[in-house]
């Protein structure tokens, strides 16, 4: 045997125990469906990267007293930009985008809240939301989240805002294709930086990931003391008496300020997804139109096609 077919034979043993290394973890996940309503799914399933073995023991942590709205507030600090399968966002710089929408963080906060204490050392908790636009797509967001340490890690797979790619030939798409997606946190909450040592193992597939630490990103959500009416009349008058300049009314305040951004982000974002409706549409029309078109020759072909002799028939006069 020559080296050539030496090193061939190897390959070929190193890929074959890859696979059945990864067809043995995916059988080794199991999932459980906790909630399943109006579009939304969530559940529990087991983290692969979690190591008993380990010294110390790489395990979650999800028994966290954070209520419904805290969760809320921590998941919807979460933004993601990506490139759509559409032709026009190639020439687009992505921006990021609410991961999920007013909507879908109400009908998940308690969901979320109730599998993540049923949830085990083992396990992370799924979510899987379908388009609400355009229900009988196959793009979905989805992901799942665990705690561990002192942070929460977020995972996202796929997003419906983000058209998958066709890569042509009814192939399907590519599973580590993951739309160039990438997670972000909405300032003023800032991602955690986690140290090697307590970095999760991420799998080749795991690629738009990011980590928070829940306790920092609460803590950006409080609302600042209210200074009483009292306070806020002695300022306005000097030590002299002479009255003071009244502040300038027209500068806008910070928190204002926020609100306006966020409610021009979800402006944007219906906006876009009403723009990616009306392309569809349009598409759609633009195929039935050349099936009319495409009609039209093939009659217009078939019609030149008959013998003329270039002269009309002369008319039968009228019966008298």
């Amino acid at each position: 045997m020559n080296k050539d077919s030496l090193r061939q034979g190897i390959a070929a043993s190193t890929l074959l125990l890859g696979l059945y290394w990864l067809l043995a973890l995916t059988a080794c996940a199991e999932q459980r469906l906790l909630y399943d309503a109006s579009g939304i799914q969530v559940g529990i399933v087991t983290d692969l990267s979690v190591d008993m073995d380990a010294a110390p023991p790489v395990i979650n942590r999800h028994l966290v007293t954070y209520t419904p709205q805290e969760i809320r507030s921590i998941i919807g600090s979460l933004q993601v930009s990506g490139w759509s399968g559409m032709f026009l966002d190639s020439f687009q710089t992505p921006q990021p985008k609410p991961v999920f929408t007013e909507a879908e963080l109400t009908a998940l906060a308690e969901p979320l809240a109730a599998a993540f204490h049923a949830a085990t050392l083992r396990d992370r908790v799924f979510f899987i939301l379908r388009n609400p636009i355009a229900r009988y797509e196959t793009d979905r967001t989805s992901g799942s989240l665990f705690f561990r340490d002192d942070y929460l890690h977020v995972v996202l797979t796929d997003h419906y805002a983000f058209l998958k790619a066709d890569p042509g030939g009814g192939e399907k798409r590519d599973p580590r294709d993951a739309k160039g997606m990438k997670l972000w946190v909405n300032p003023p909450a800032q991602a955690a930086t986690v140290p090697d040592a307590k970095e999760p193992r991420w799998n080749p597939f795991e690629t738009v990931h990011i980590s928070l630490n829940p306790a920092e990103v609460l803590a950006t959500k409080e609302t600042p003391p209210v200074v009483a009416e009292s306070s806020r009349q002695k300022a306005a008058v000097p030590a002299t008496g002479q009255p003071a300049l009244k502040a300038d009314s027209s500068m806008p305040r910070a928190a204002d300020s926020e609100s306006d951004l966020r409610l021009q982000l979800r402006e944007l974002t219906n906006a876009n997804l009403d723009l990616r409706t009306q392309m569809k549409e349009q598409s759609a029309t633009i195929e039935k139109l050349k099936a009319e078109l495409e009609q039209l020759r093939s009659e217009t072909t078939s019609g030149n096609s008959k013998p003329s002799s270039g002269r009309q028939a002369p008319r039968k006069p009228a019966a008298q």
